[in-house]
């Protein structure tokens, strides 16, 4: 792990060049998000604002300890941001269904406008993601992740799944019971799994 505390311009630095290394890797699963975020420069400027204030909060820390767990701790958020969007993508929801999902997040708004919205968060919280674990990897080599998140992630992506599951499903449907004991187990694993990642020396 590195030994001199971070510094705003060299996290955003690293940012930027990791972006442009990923929209030209084909075999990168984030390389299409960092392609079309490059190919909008109003999306991207938009981008480039929300990042730097997450790195900013990163390095008010003087401690390089404290700037390492806040670090971990945006990227666990940026993963929970992202899922929103990823559930819709994963599981297919089409239909009124996912009207019923896009209203249970944003309430009786505009559901085309909201969708949107909701896309925009997806981009931005994927591709500054993918920048947080680059930073946590290649910069920081902090060891939290690589195995820790990689765990989390499953983790939490099948709390999320459920949860999203039970609030589109039919109460009287046949797993529903069932499921909706599961959920709460799901969600202490999770909160266990991030207590640990967050602690992890």
């Amino acid at each position: 792990m590195v030994r001199n505390s971070l510094r705003h311009e060299r996290l955003m630095s690293a940012s930027h060049s990791h972006v442009a290394a990923t929209a030209r890797d084909d075999k990168n699963a984030q390389s299409i998000v960092a392609l079309r975020l490059m190919q909008h420069p109003g999306t991207y400027t938009e981008w480039e604002a929300g990042h730097s204030r997450l790195m900013r909060q990163v390095c008010q820390p003087a401690r390089l300890r404290a700037q390492v767990v806040r670090m971990r701790a945006t990227t666990l958020r940026l993963i929970h941001r992202r899922a929103v969007f990823e559930y819709l993508r994963d599981r297919r929801i089409t239909g009124a269904q996912r009207h019923r999902y896009i209203e249970f997040f944003y309430g009786p708004r505009d559901y085309a406008s909201s969708l949107i919205v909701e896309h925009g968060h997806y981009v931005r919280s994927s591709v500054s993601a993918s920048c947080s674990r680059f930073i946590g990897m290649a910069v920081l080599r902090d060891p939290a992740f690589e195995a820790p998140l990689v765990e989390y992630e499953l983790f939490y992506a099948e709390y999320f799944q459920l949860f999203c599951d039970l609030q589109l499903a039919s109460v009287d449907h046949v797993d529903f019971s069932c499921k909706k004991a599961l959920l709460p187990l799901l969600k202490e694993r999770c909160e266990q799994a991030r207590e640990q990642l967050i602690r992890l020396s």
